[in-house]
């Protein structure tokens, strides 16, 4: 006799634990930036983490975002580029780590071995962070005259967009496969 068993339709440990700590770090490099920053950074982590525990997406977009505006707060109080733009990274990092954790608890719960897919998922995540982030440091230190602050929260948007262009394109792949 088979016995079937309910999926827990919680995001995996190894998913949320990657999402944490790079929130954690996130919030490190925010205060490291600017004193103003901290309060949003750590409202921040804190609903990412209940988000988490909870499996709810919309809380774990508004800790994320709350994180990020902890990371425009620090650009926009003249933090040192190098920390905002780190903490840009991952605060991205920790916000796409845990939309991909809800996604594999939501489709193959929490009980799967997933490791593998989180890291590789995660890691991919850092390198284009990496890239993009190098690239917006770059485009900083050319430009570099007199608007620093200005620069850089522009950095931090474009930074953001292309997220947003990336995580566009793998929307429309999971609504084709999902068959919506």
């Amino acid at each position: 006799m088979v016995r079937v068993t309910e999926i827990t339709r919680s995001p995996p440990v190894v998913g949320s634990s990657l999402s944490l700590v790079a929130a954690t770090v996130a919030l490190v490099f925010a205060a490291l930036s600017a004193q103003s920053a901290v309060a949003p950074a750590a409202v921040g982590v804190f609903l990412l983490g209940v988000g988490l525990y909870r499996a709810s997406r919309r809380l774990v977009t508004l800790g994320s975002a709350a994180l990020f505006v902890g990371v425009l707060l620090a650009g926009v109080r003249g933090g040192v580029p190098e920390a905002v733009l780190l903490s840009a990274l991952a605060t991205v990092l920790a916000w796409d780590t845990a939309d991909h954790a809800l996604g594999i608890g939501e489709q193959l719960g929490r009980e799967a071995h997933s490791s593998r897919l989180v890291f590789v998922h995660a890691a991919t995540t850092l390198l284009v962070g990496v890239f993009g982030s190098a690239l917006c440091y770059a485009v900083y230190l050319a430009v570099g005259g007199g608007q620093p602050v200005s620069a850089v929260v522009l950095l931090l948007l474009g930074a953001v967009a292309l997220v947003s262009a990336l995580r566009g394109s793998g929307e429309s792949n999971r609504a084709v496969r999902r068959g919506r």
